[in-house]
């Protein structure tokens, strides 16, 4: 299909007052929105076919405005931590990790071992 001829199309205006705003909708493709939010292509389009960032699927493509850029920048922003935050995480461990203690003497214990996979013959 051929795209239509230039004076076919509506005019910044008229697509702005069908939407009742003052400005025309200001849609980006995949690659734009990666040269704006300064991203790998790669990874945009992984975060949203995840369904992890905001967008929107038009004739197949993803599509971002920039009330999406916008979410995106505040979804992955991170702000400092306050002083009493700081002291509070200093004195114990991360998440999923397990306090540094040396394990005492009589404690130590050998992991049983493992039989080793067989080759079908």
């Amino acid at each position: 299909m051929t795209p239509a001829p230039a004076e076919h199309l509506p005019a910044t205006a008229d697509v702005a007052a069908l939407l009742g705003t003052k400005t025309a909708l200001a849609v980006h493709t995949l690659d734009e929105a990666a040269m704006i939010l300064r991203v790998r292509r790669s990874w945009l389009a992984r975060q949203a076919a995840a369904r992890k960032i905001p967008f929107a699927m038009l004739g197949g493509a993803y599509r971002f405005t920039s009330d999406h850029l916008a979410a995106i920048v505040r979804q992955y922003e991170t702000r400092p931590a306050s002083p009493d935050h700081d002291a509070a995480a200093s004195t114990r461990p991360a998440p999923g990790r397990r306090a540094a203690t040396p394990p005492r003497l009589g404690e130590l214990q050998a992991r049983p071992l493992r039989p080793r996979p067989r080759r079908a013959a």
